[in-house]
């Protein structure tokens, strides 16, 4: 009687068998783990368990098993052997199960969409903007803002990031980190969700023009990138720059959706300044009718404003001087250079109106603090004028060391802890007189 038949090998396990018998010191724990695929056309196609066995066979064994294979069934003459694949999405699944997103664009919590003021030119900006904070579609979510330095592109970037609260990754970068960074920090924007640039034109305004365009390559692959992933992308270009990007580069820009920021006109400067000031915790409704003189001297952009807003808070912080419409005046009215020199009857006039006390009694001989430091500020102003002393102690029925002494006595408060409100005190006099 026949003995029973065993299971058929296939081929690669006929292989291994005739191998351990030739070497029966070899460990087959790994070899044992490689799976046959199939034999044919010439070719043995097996799958080890992981890349390391992988290159294991190729560099230590595989000529061996061809040779047996050979022997095996002639018409092989090549062994293929693969490896399954690792996703490396796997890795990035701690990240995702995140509630936060990954901060990464170090956004500025001060800009925000709803406090951007934007007159009617801007509102294009504005609302394409909201838009792609709010997860866009792939017809929305590729933007290209354009405007001069200081009207605020920064703002807008800023405020998208804040806002994108959809996106895992925000990455907020600008063209100078780029030029620094872009040789190992490349990962982080090809891995972003929205990507926010800031200051386009730096990268093609470098005087290397073939560095420029090596940079402009590099950077227009990973714009590339993430379009076709559908990721979206949020560029800020000042278009008044001395050199044009390439025209690939340049075509590539086309395909954003274009808006301009443009100057504000006064009414919306008017309102920037006020909602800033009201930010800054300054009296804004006191002030109402100084935001204009600011905003006709200083419109030329956002920047501009704000920091007169933020000098304006700092005095009345750190000098803890009360900003009064008298004092706006004095820093940023304009000259009045069409009066006349002041005189030592208007200084004393004024003197006496601001403090309301009667002019006889200014040049009186009451020494009461209510009357002695508007006297000293008169004095001290007469003497600013090129009058000598006994000219001015004759019309303030003083000798010539009180007056003297007066005048020391303004000049050491001028230089005192609250000087800077006190010499408005004096401006505010001064400016009364020359009318």
């Amino acid at each position: 009687m026949n003995a029973a038949k065993g299971p058929v090998l296939n081929l690669w396990e006929q292989c291994l068998s005739a191998f351990l018998r030739s070497n029966p010191k070899e460990n087959d724990s790994w070899l044992s783990a490689i799976k046959h695929i199939s034999a044919e056309n010439g070719t043995l196609c097996i799958e080890a368990a992981n890349e390391f066995a992988k290159e294991l066979f190729l560099c230590n064994f595989c000529e061996a098993f061809l040779k047996i294979a050979q022997s095996i069934d002639p018409c092989i003459n090549k062994i293929s052997i693969f490896a399954p694949q690792i996703k490396e999405e796997k890795a990035e699944a701690p990240e995702l199960k995140k509630p936060e997103r990954a901060k990464l664009g170090n956004f500025c919590k001060k800009y925000k969409l709803d406090n951007f003021i934007a007159e009617t030119s801007n509102e294009f900006a504005l609302e394409c903007a909201k838009i792609i904070a709010a997860k866009p579609s792939e017809q929305d979510n590729f933007l290209v803002i354009k405007g001069a330095e200081g009207l605020g592109k920064t703002h807008l970037l800023h405020a998208i990031g804040n806002s994108a609260s959809w996106a895992k990754k925000a990455v907020l970068w600008d063209a100078e980190r780029f030029l620094k960074e872009r040789s190992n920090g490349n990962l982080a924007l090809y891995q972003a969700d929205i990507l926010l640039f800031d200051n386009l034109q730096d990268i093609y305004n470098l005087n290397n023009q073939e560095f420029s365009q090596k940079v402009q390559n590099e950077f227009l692959n990973i714009l590339k990138t993430l379009k076709n992933k559908g990721r979206s992308i949020v560029i800020a270009v000042n278009p008044k720059s001395k050199n044009a990007p390439a025209a690939d580069f340049e075509n590539f820009l086309k395909m954003g959706i274009k808006c301009e920021i443009k100057k504000p006109d006064l009414r919306t400067r008017i309102a920037i300044l006020r909602q800033k000031a009201q930010e800054k915790g300054l009296p804004a409704a006191s002030l109402e009718d100084c935001w204009k003189l600011i905003a006709e001297k200083f419109g030329e952009n956002v920047c501009s404003l704000e920091g007169i807003i933020n000098e304006l808070a700092a005095r009345q912080t750190h000098l803890k001087c009360e900003i009064t419409p008298q004092i706006i005046r004095s820093i940023y009215g304009e000259k009045n250079t069409g009066s006349k020199d002041p005189t030592m009857k208007s200084i004393a006039t004024a003197a006496a109106l601001a403090y309301n006390i009667p002019m006889e009694t200014l040049c009186g001989k009451s020494r009461i603090a209510k009357v002695s430091k508007p006297r000293q500020i008169a004095i001290y102003l007469c003497k600013q004028t090129g009058l000598s002393l006994s000219e001015i102690g004759k019309f303030f029925n003083r000798d010539a060391s009180s007056i003297a002494n007066a005048v020391q006595s303004v000049k050491n408060k001028i230089s005192g802890k609250t000087g800077y409100s006190y010499e408005f005190e004096i401006m505010d006099i001064l400016n009364a007189a020359r009318k």
